[in-house]
C-alpha cells in the first residue's frame, strides 16, 4: 500500500508541473491538425478542403490504402511527435523526478518511513514511468479516434504505441535515474541522458549502414563489434518498426521519389535496411533492451541503498 501511495505520490507531483500540462496541450494541438486532414480517392483535402492536392498514394480498386495511411500515422506522427519531440520533452519532465527527491529535508522525511530503499527508489521509478504512460495514453488515443473518425481509417494495431512507446522512454529514463542519483543533478540528468540516447541511436545507424553496403562487411572485426554492441544497447530507433509491423504500415519509402539511377540505388538499400529491421525478432529486440534497463535499474538501486543522505 505504502509503496503504491509513493507511486501516485511522485504522478501527482508531475502533474502539479506546468510541462504536463504543455504536452497535454501539444497533444490536444497535433490532433487537431491532423483533423484538418482528409483523403478521398486521388486527393488530399487540408483545412477542411480549402487547400487541395492531387496525389497517387491514395488511390487504387478500393480506394484509400490502409497501408499508407498506416505509414504516416507511424512514421509521422509517432515516429516524430512520439518518438522524437516526446521522448526529448518526457526526458525534459522527468530529469526532476530524482534530483528533487533527494533535496535535504525532502529525502530525509522519506527515509523516515518504514519500508525498504529499494521500494522507495522503484515508487520514484514507477511514478515517472506512470506520468508518460498517461501521455502517450491522451496521445495515442487522441490520435486514433482523428485517423479513424476523420480519416475513415482504423488501425487498432497502433494502439501498441502506448506500450512501446512506454518502452522506449524506460530504456532512457534508467539512465537518468542513475546519473540523478549519483549527481543530485537535473541538468546532468537531462545532457546525459541526451548524449546516451545519441550513442544509442548511433551505434545502430551504424549497423545499419553496414546491412545497407554489405562491402562494409569485409571489415570482419569492426563489422563484429558494430553488431555485437547494437544488441548490448537499447534498440531505441526499433520502437518504430514494432509499430509500423503491428499497424500493418507500408514502408516509408513509398513517399521517397527516385529521379535518377542514384536515388534509386539509394531507395533500394533503405528498402533493404527496414525489410531487415521488420523481419527482426521483436522478442528478441525488446527482450535485450530491457536487459539492459534492469542492469542499469540495479545498479542505481545499490547506488540508492549505499549512498548517505
Amino acid at each position: 500500500m505504502q509503496f503504491w501511495a509513493l507511486i501516485v505520490d511522485s504522478f501527482r507531483e508531475s502533474r502539479d508541473r506546468k510541462i504536463f500540462w504543455v504536452m497535454l496541450g501539444l497533444s490536444v494541438l497535433i490532433a487537431a491538425a491532423m483533423s484538418c486532414i482528409s483523403f478521398e480517392q486521388g486527393r488530399v483535402n487540408f483545412l477542411f478542403g480549402a487547400k487541395v492536392f492531387e496525389t497517387d498514394y491514395f488511390t487504387g480498386v478500393t480506394g484509400i490504402k490502409t497501408d499508407v495511411i498506416a505509414a504516416l500515422v507511424v512514421d509521422g506522427i509517432m515516429d516524430t511527435a512520439l518518438g522524437g519531440m516526446g521522448v526529448l520533452l518526457s526526458i525534459i519532465a522527468t530529469a526532476s523526478f530524482f534530483p528533487t527527491f533527494l533535496e535535504r529535508g525532502a529525502i530525509d522525511v522519506v527515509l523516515s518511513k518504514p519500508m525498504p530503499r529499494w521500494k522507495l527508489f522503484l515508487g520514484r521509478y514507477f511514478g515517472g514511468m506512470v506520468f508518460i504512460g498517461v501521455q502517450a495514453t491522451i496521445f495515442v488515443a487522441l490520435t486514433f479516434l482523428v485517423v479513424g473518425l476523420r480519416w475513415g481509417v482504423w488501425l487498432p494495431g497502433y494502439l501498441l504505441a502506448i506500450p512501446l512507446v512506454v518502452l522506449l522512454f524506460s530504456y532512457l529514463y534508467c539512465v537518468s535515474a542513475l546519473v540523478a542519483v549519483v549527481t543530485r543533478s537535473t541538468v546532468a540528468a537531462v545532457l546525459l541522458t541526451m548524449l546516451a540516447w545519441m550513442a544509442f541511436t548511433g551505434v545502430q545507424t551504424v549497423d545499419d549502414l553496414f546491412t545497407m553496403y554489405p562491402e562494409w562487411q569485409k571489415q570482419k572485426l569492426v563489422y563484429e563489434g558494430v553488431h555485437a554492441a547494437r544488441w548490448m544497447v537499447p534498440k531505441t530507433q526499433d520502437i518504430t518498426y514494432h509499430a509500423k509491423k503491428w499497424s500493418r504500415a507500408a514502408n516509408a519509402s513509398i513517399f521517397v521519389h527516385a529521379d535518377n539511377d542514384d536515388d534509386r540505388e539509394m531507395v533500394d538499400r533503405a528498402t533493404k535496411v527496414e525489410a531487415a529491421r521488420l523481419a527482426m525478432n521483436p522478442i528478441a529486440i525488446i527482450g535485450s533492451s530491457l536487459l539492459f534497463e534492469a542492469v542499469i535499474v540495479l545498479l542505481t538501486m545499490w547506488k540508492f541503498a549505499r549512498k548517505d543522505y
